[in-house]
């Protein structure tokens, strides 16, 4: 009789092995899920903040030709106080030429020009990098001379 209780301990602790080593490796393997969601939670959270300053900057070109300013050629650097970035955006535009032109109400001509404007965000990381690029038409109120 001693026999057959002494086979069911061993079976026990055989029995318990198995399910500790079971739920060992589902745990692991949960853990390991949570840290992959935790990288692309991290990385979809870098993109955004390159996304929004790279639109930022391409903003700021936006307001600059609309204010009438002569566009700098190359990389202009748009300042931006966000710890979050690993460098601040940049644009650069590029006058793409004189399209047409309108009278308007006022009997004034209007004369209308193509720039392309391309805008460079960056993330925290140095590797998060979004570009924009974006045609923008800018009108100016062109001087008649009567005779």
């Amino acid at each position: 009789m001693h026999e057959g209780v002494a086979s069911q301990r061993g079976m026990a602790l055989v029995l318990s092995l198995i399910f500790l080593a079971i739920v060992t490796i589902l745990s692991v393997s949960s853990m390991q899920g949570a840290l992959t969601q935790d990288r692309m939670a991290s990385s979809q959270r870098d993109h955004t903040v390159a996304f929004q300053a790279a639109e930022a900057a391409l903003r700021d070109a936006e307001n600059q030709l609309q204010n009438g300013t002569t566009p700098a050629t190359g990389w202009v650097t748009y300042t931006m106080n966000v710890e979050q970035l690993s460098r601040n955006p940049r644009y650069q535009v590029q006058a793409l030429g004189f399209t047409g032109s309108y009278s308007n109400n006022e009997r004034g001509e209007v004369r209308e020009e193509l720039y392309r404007i391309e805008a460079q965000g960056f993330g925290s990381s140095e590797d998060t990098s979004v570009t924009l690029e974006t045609l923008y038409v800018r009108q100016q109120q062109a001087e008649v001379i009567t005779p």
